[in-house]
């Protein structure tokens, strides 16, 4: 009977791993090879891994109701007689983009007229917005983006439609918002109309 014995080695992927606040996140699975089988562990790099909020089998960890102290790296060890190895993969939590600011469900503005709509979020990292149009592209040559607005100028009868605020954290998670644009032609009211 001849035996091997082989040196841990532990393999996972490093990450980062986005998730939202609030979630209960899966690790990647450690794979750990040596002989004899090696003891896994789990460890945070600051500090204890969540009481009461971390299951794990052996190879997979996960933390229930996930927080922003929970963002860390997290490293996966294996020990036999020979000797240790460890990886580490990066947890980043992402607080969910909220509007601070959005325009109306509905919009009625006149022919040739300016119009702004509003829209800025917060969140952790910070949103980005963007904006775009159901089923059609933003007025071409007519319209652009400031910091908190999409402003389109010199209204025309096609630009009536929906126009969607997208705000979105660490590149993965997004929220929308839609306003629906109605054109009318001068002389109806002679004002723009806002509908809350």
């Amino acid at each position: 009977l001849v035996l091997f014995l082989v040196h841990p080695r532990v393999a996972l992927h490093p990450g980062p791993h986005y998730t939202p606040e609030g979630s209960n996140f899966n690790f990647p699975v450690c794979h750990v090879t040596g002989h004899p089988a090696p003891m896994v562990t789990w460890r945070k790099s600051s500090g204890l891994l969540p009481q009461g909020r971390v299951h794990y089998n052996n190879t997979g960890l996960q933390i229930s109701d996930v927080r922003k102290s929970d963002s860390d790296a997290y490293f996966c060890s294996a020990v036999n007689m020979l000797g240790s190895d460890v990886s580490k993969t990066l947890l980043v939590v992402v607080s969910l983009p909220r509007f601070t600011l959005k325009s109306p469900a509905k919009i009625v503005a006149t022919l040739g007229s300016d119009l702004t709509l509003k829209c800025s979020a917060t969140g952790d990292p910070q949103p980005t917005i963007t904006w775009k149009r159901q089923g059609a592209q933003l007025p071409f040559g007519r319209s652009h983006v400031s910091k908190e607005a999409l402003i389109i100028n010199g209204l025309k009868m096609e630009d009536a439609g929906n126009y969607i605020c997208v705000a979105t954290s660490a590149g993965v998670f997004s929220v929308e918002h839609g306003s629906y644009l109605e054109v009318k032609k001068p002389g109806w009211f002679g004002i723009t109309k806002i509908y809350s």
